[in-house]
């Protein structure tokens, strides 16, 4: 079993690795913003639901509803 490591000194640049569910809801998000209407409600949901990681319905209701708080 080889176990030489790889010591040149050189390192890895770090690489941010999406996950399957981020990488759907994005694409959903990018549909989602196309549509007619929803234009300014799906920035809204893609912050709260993958940048904030927020999926409780307050928060998703704040995000689609913004005026009735």
């Amino acid at each position: 079993m080889d176990t030489t490591e790889n010591n040149d000194g050189a390192t890895d640049p770090a690489v941010k690795v999406k996950s399957v569910a981020a990488t759907i809801l994005g694409e959903f998000f990018d549909v989602l913003q196309a549509e007619e209407g929803f234009e300014e409600v799906a920035p809204r949901l893609r912050k709260v639901v993958l940048e904030d990681s927020v999926l409780a319905e307050p928060s998703i209701r704040a995000a689609l509803f913004p005026d009735a708080s």
